[in-house]
C-alpha cells in the first residue's frame, strides 16, 4: 500500500525537505492531491509557524475539513509553532501531532543554525564588523546561549541580560558579562548590538533613547518579538524582527533536521525507504 505525505510549502526550507525525503514527488494544488489521494497511512507537514496558513485561508478550512474525515486513519500532523486555536483542533479530534519547535532534536539543531544566521543579520543591518563590538543579548535560553557563544568567538565583548540569579551565575561561568533586566538600563547605551530572544516586551522605548543612532537591534523572538518597534523608528535606530532565519539562510540543514524528526516520530507501519512513498507539496 501506497503512503501519502503531504508538505504545505510555505517556504525553501519545506521545499528542500520534500526533495530530502525518499519517495515520488508531485507538485499539485489541493483540488489536484484531493482527485488523486486514497485511504492510507497519511502524514501532513505545515509551515513553520503555523500561523503562515492564515494566508490561505480557503486551503486552511479544506486541510482542517481532510484532517476530520480521516482522524479514523493512521493520520500524523507535524508543524511549527502550533498556536491555540491548532492545538484545540487537533486535541478535540484526537489527533496526533508534533510540533518541530518543542522536539529537542530540533530545538537544539534550530540554535545553531539561528545563532549562524543571527551573525549574517546583523552583518547585513549593522555594516561594521563584530570583532570589538560591545553586543548586549537578552535570554539565555537555547537560542540566547548559541549566540553569545558564536558572537564572542568572533571577537565580540558579549553581555548577556537574564531574570533569574542562577542563569546570570551560568554566563558569568561561561565567559560572559550578566545583568538582570533592570540593569540593562546601565549597560544599553554603550552597546553597539542589542540581540533579543525573548517574546516579550523587554527593549521598552526607555531603553531605547538610551541607545546609540548608531546602534542595531535584531529581534530573533516570536512575532511580535519583544521590541518596541515604533519608538525605535522614531528615535532613528535600525531594529529588525528577524523571523524564521532558518528558513532564510540554512535551507538544507534546516530541512535536514525536520526531516530526521519525521522519520523518527511518525507512525509509519513501514520503512518509508523500502515501501512507496508518495510526496505531495501543496505551494502556498
Amino acid at each position: 500500500m501506497d503512503r501519502h505525505m503531504i508538505i504545505i510549502t510555505a517556504d525553501e526550507r519545506q521545499e528542500k525537505l520534500a526533495s530530502l525525503l525518499y519517495g515520488k514527488k508531485r507538485r499539485c494544488s489541493w483540488e489536484k492531491y484531493q482527485s488523486d489521494k486514497d485511504s492510507c497511512e497519511k502524514v501532513y507537514v505545515l509551515p513553520i509557524p503555523i500561523s503562515k496558513l492564515n494566508t490561505d485561508t480557503a486551503l486552511k478550512e479544506k486541510l482542517k475539513e481532510e484532517l476530520i474525515n480521516n482522524k479514523g486513519e493512521e493520520i500524523c500532523v507535524f508543524g511549527g509553532v502550533f498556536d491555540q486555536e491548532w492545538i484545540r483542533f487537533l486535541e478535540e479530534n484526537k489527533i496526533t501531532y508534533y510540533d518541530f519547535m518543542m522536539l529537542p532534536e530540533v530545538v537544539e539543531g534550530n540554535a545553531y543554525i539561528t545563532a549562524e544566521a543571527t551573525v549574517a543579520e546583523v552583518l547585513r543591518y549593522g555594516a561594521r564588523s563584530i570583532a570589538g563590538q560591545k553586543v548586549l543579548v537578552t535570554g539565555y535560553g537555547c537560542c540566547g546561549l548559541r549566540i553569545a557563544k558564536i558572537f564572542a568567538s568572533l571577537g565580540a565583548e558579549v553581555t548577556v541580560a537574564a531574570r533569574r540569579e542562577e542563569v546570570r551565575a551560568q554566563v558569568l561561568a561561561d565567559g560572559f558579562k550578566a545583568c538582570d533586566f533592570i540593569g540593562i538600563k546601565d549597560v544599553i547605551g554603550e552597546m553597539q548590538t542589542v540581540i533579543n530572544t525573548v517574546p516579550a516586551m523587554v527593549i521598552t522605548e526607555e531603553l531605547i533613547r538610551k541607545m546609540s543612532t548608531e546602534s542595531l537591534i535584531i529581534d530573533i523572538a516570536s512575532k511580535p518579538g519583544g521590541t518596541d518597534f515604533e519608538a525605535a523608528s522614531r528615535h532613528g535606530i535600525t531594529a529588525k524582527l528577524s523571523l524564521g532565519l532558518p528558513g532564510i539562510y540554512t535551507t538544507t540543514s534546516s530541512a535536514k533536521l525536520l526531516k530526521d524528526a519525521i522519520y523518527k516520530y511518525a507512525p509509519l507501519s513501514v520503512d518509508v525507504r523500502e515501501e512507496q512513498l508518495w510526496i505531495f507539496q501543496i505551494i502556498i
